[in-house]
């Protein structure tokens, strides 16, 4: 074995070996149980960032992990289209060399994009595969794959002949710059820096009327209202007046209603449905007209306001507030500060308008889709989560699934000349009711998250009844961010009950958001983004896995610290010099194999022995429970802890000397330990793992294929665990007196006479003082010889310890160390003492003051310890 543990070697031949393998390939025949996870399938629009490495390691490591407890395991990979996302990069890139997807027209334009995902998916999977990510690859799919496309068909075609789809216009969130709508949850909000105008509505007769408080009037050539809230003292008596709307004249009516917030601006409301989603539900509610003034590409349509007509949207919006001052209703101007909506995908303004859209009835499926978490038959992980989500479920409204873009899954819906409007499966030459060939085909696109929404069943064959939906539908459980939640869980939800009969899933784990070293989201612009793969050629895929499984679960988004990866290298390096020393015990000059070893007979165990294998039976059993709760931080701080402050700091320490002995019990103690410790953590830095398995006789080919460790239950040992307690106790306090007396000892000085005693009555570990020898440099003196004159001994328990007075050289010289340390401590209270009398503990910063004051707490205790030993 080398000297290091070298990551990039072990990666490279560990993935190589697992193919070999055929390592996550599932047999749908098997009869193990079946563990079946569908990977959310990350956008073709890049390079994957840490989210996706994030939940690579949570689904990975539940991977492995069940394979280890004999499951038969499924994890289907796959990718999205992602086709807003998609068509946004392809037109970047075509800006960017001075085109269009107009200009070059849509058979160039699909060449385009098919090239894009020819690229960019074969890097996701191989971004993936570095990750460790044992995924079933023989299964990958695609959403845009032939037979995926057939089951959206399938599915759309079902709920439109149910009467759950329907086509019809409303206000939708349409970013002019995408030229589609998008959904709410796809809108990003800033903070924009605006004005509030205060704007006179009066009445025919030129009376004063009310003013209204609005940050867009550009839009008030689309007003077809007022509203006041009901029995508003302020405006009862111009409830069902008209009024002048201020820019061209028109006769608009004063209305009540119930979403109108009295505390905001005037507390008159102006109405807009055409422009706003607040104001198109009130003018539902009224049976109010639509007036549209802003077109899809963003620009004005005011044929009666030549000035306005066709300016971008922002400079209208500057001179009709230069035509509302000239016509003397401007009544006065405020900053404001407000959230503005953007598209997430090109950061456009987001303008709501009312276009024709499909749209799809959720009432009829959110109930179930409810039922299934308030049961527990579906449960969110962390539990916070289920609150939220059932509330969601009861505010949903009906969804938007229709985009104007060229990308995408093409709405399966076809016209004929004689008006008939039908759903298909396989795309139609006549028309199903009346055989008209003259058919016309809807323009739009599915949303792409109608699409994915049908993924955990779809890839298992769905509608056809395969031998893999059979075996492995409903999934075991989902990962995925908090994020899409809404946007993308409560759908898959929704469309697999309402399509299968069952939850697509039985557990969703929602992870936690990694944020920039900086406590803010990733983002290009800021500079923070953390490229994962970069950290993997800077510490390792184990490393990343490893901080990863630590903040998966964590119930707040989670800050990037690059040395928490620092400090998993180095635990992998630990434990593979763990495996090394055994290594080198067996084969000091050469290669070869850790052999196995016969079960030592109980009488042939130490007290440390049976402690470390109580400890690690222990352990099993907590990581096992943590493991199974989806709690991979717990699992993996307690192999780290377990690993290196026990089988490395304490066991490895106390039994070198067995080990150089080739002691029996001792060799297949720490084989016992180390191999158990590599199996509890292969599911979360697998390339490690199996690195240093392979130097076991004996060991699978891959721990992958080890049983899960399942220890014998006479290893637990409360009598072995209670006495190490004591002894590692007294170390501490031992290494603490000794250094507090000035006592400096280290690897290679002298070894200080220590007396000991116990209380009368009461017994001494037969390994207490080699154990406490083997930790701290002391040596025991017997009872012929006399403790130093005037030092305080230590006493833990029922453990008196003593300097014994065998070193008269060394004697006088701990004594003088001793005084001019007490003589500087004395200097330093003196100084501090009047430092934090005197002005100073009034003027200067607090905080500085305290650090004063618990200085010379410290050095009081000190000094007074000190005066103690040398009876002064």
């Amino acid at each position: 074995m080398k000297a290091t543990f070298e990551p990039a070697i072990a990666e490279l031949r560990w993935r190589q070996r697992w193919e070999e393998l055929r390592l996550g390939i599932a047999d749908s025949g098997s009869t193990k149980p079946p563990f079946s996870i569908a990977l959310p399938p990350p956008n073709i629009t890049g390079a994957l960032h840490m989210g996706h490495a994030l939940n690579a390691v949570i689904q990975d490591s539940l991977c492995r992990f069940h394979r280890m407890r004999g499951y038969e395991v499924c994890w289907v990979p796959g990718t999205d289209h992602a086709a807003i996302a998609t068509q946004n990069v392809i037109e970047r890139q075509l800006a960017q060399e001075g085109s269009s997807k107009e200009e070059i027209g849509r058979e160039a334009f699909n060449r385009r994009v098919d090239a894009w995902y020819s690229t960019y998916q074969g890097r996701i999977v191989e971004q993936l595969r570095r990750m460790g990510a044992s995924c079933d690859w023989s299964r990958e799919r695609f959403t845009l794959d032939e037979p995926y496309v057939r089951v959206i068909r399938t599915a759309f075609k079902a709920l439109f002949d149910q009467g759950l789809i329907g086509r019809g216009p409303r206000i939708v969130n349409w970013c002019p710059r995408c030229h589609s709508a998008i959904s709410d949850e796809e809108v990003e909000y800033r903070e924009h820096r605006d004005t509030f105008y205060f704007v006179r509505y009066r009445l025919p007769g030129g009376a004063a009327g009310l003013v209204v408080a609005t940050s867009r009037p550009e839009t008030i050539l689309a007003d077809v209202a007022v509203a006041v809230p009901p029995k508003d003292h302020r405006f009862t008596k111009l409830v069902g007046e008209l009024l002048v709307e201020p820019l061209t004249g028109r006769l608009i009516p004063v209305v009540e209603d119930e979403a109108v917030d009295p505390n905001l601006g005037t507390g008159a409301l102006k109405i807009t449905p055409g422009h706003s989603a607040e104001d198109f539900a009130i003018g539902l509610r009224h049976n109010l007209p639509v007036l549209t003034v802003i077109s899809l590409e963003g620009t004005m349509i005011a044929p009666n306001v030549p000035t306005l007509d066709g300016l971008e949207v922002d400079r209208a919006r500057e001179v009709a507030a230069d035509l509302l001052r000239d016509h003397g209703a401007m009544e006065r101007e405020e900053p404001l500060v407000h959230q503005v909506g953007h598209c997430d995908r090109c950061g456009s303004v987001i303008e709501p308008l009312v276009t024709p859209q499909w749209w799809l009835r959720v009432s009829d499926l959110a109930g179930p889709a409810a039922s299934a978490v308030e049961s527990g038959e579906l449960v969110l992980h962390p539990p916070q989560f289920r609150r939220q989500y059932l509330e969601w479920m009861k505010g949903l409204r009906d969804w938007c699934i229709s985009r104007q873009i060229w990308l995408g899954h093409r709405i399966p819906v076809s016209t004929c000349g004689r008006g008939h409007v039908f759903a298909w499966i396989d795309e139609p030459d006549r028309c199903p009711e009346c055989g008209d060939q003259g058919l016309t085909s809807d323009p739009d696109v599915l949303d792409t998250w109608f699409s994915s929404s049908l993924w955990p069943f779809a890839i298992l064959g769905w509608p056809n009844p395969t031998e893999d939906f059979a075996r492995f539908y409903p999934t075991t459980v989902l990962s995925t961010a908090r994020d899409i939640l809404w946007l993308w869980v409560s759908r898959m939800v929704m469309m697999g009950i309402r399509f299968t009969g069952q939850i697509p899933f039985h557990d969703v784990i929602l992870h936690a958001t990694i944020l920039g070293a900086d406590g803010a989201r990733q983002s290009k612009s800021k500079g923070n983004v953390v490229d994962p793969l970069e950290m993997i050629d800077r510490y390792g895929a184990d490393a990343l896995r490893g901080w990863g499984a630590t903040v998966a679960m964590g119930t707040q988004d989670a800050r990037f610290d690059e040395s928490r990866l620092d400090g998993f290298a180095k635990f992998a390096n630990k434990l593979w010099n763990m495996v090394r020393l055994l290594h080198l015990i067996h084969f000091p000059e050469g290669e070869g194999r850790i052999p196995m070893a016969d079960l030592p007979s109980d009488d042939e165990l130490e007290l440390v022995d049976r402690w470390i294998l109580s400890r690690l039976l222990g352990l099993v059993r907590a990581v096992t429970m943590a493991m199974g709760d989806f709690e991979l931080g717990v699992a993996v701080e307690a192999i780290y802890q377990f690993a290196w402050r026990e089988l490395a700091d304490w066991y490895l320490e106390l039994v070198k000397e067995r080990l150089q002995a080739q002691d029996r019990a001792a060799l297949w103690v720490t084989r016992e330990a180390l191999l158990t410790t590599l199996e509890l953590l292969h599911p979360i830095m697998p390339f490690l793992t199996d690195s240093c398995a392979e130097q076991f006789a004996g060991v699978a080919e891959t721990l992958d294929r080890s049983e899960w460790p399942n220890p014998a239950e006479r290893w637990a040992s409360t009598e072995a665990e209670d006495t190490m307690a004591q002894i590692q106790e007294l170390t501490g306090q031992l290494r603490s007196w000794l250094q507090d007396l000035g006592v400096k000892f280290g690897r290679h000085a002298a070894k200080v006479p220590l007396r000991m005693s116990t209380t009368q009555g009461t017994g001494e570990s037969p390994e207490l003082r080699r154990y406490l020898a083997a930790m701290v440099p002391v040596e025991w003196v017997g009872e012929e010889v006399a403790s130093l004159a005037g030092m305080a001994p230590l006493v833990v328990g029922n453990v008196t310890v003593r300097l014994a007075n065998t070193a008269a050289a060394q004697s006088p010289q701990i004594e003088a160390r001793m005084r001019r340390e007490l003589e500087q401590l004395e200097q330093s209270e003196a100084r501090l003492s009047a430092r934090l009398a005197g002005p100073f503990a009034t003027s200067a910063p607090q905080s500085v003051v305290q650090r004063d004051r618990d200085r010379l707490e410290e050095a009081s205790r000190r000094a007074a310890l000190l005066r103690s030993a040398l009876q002064i």
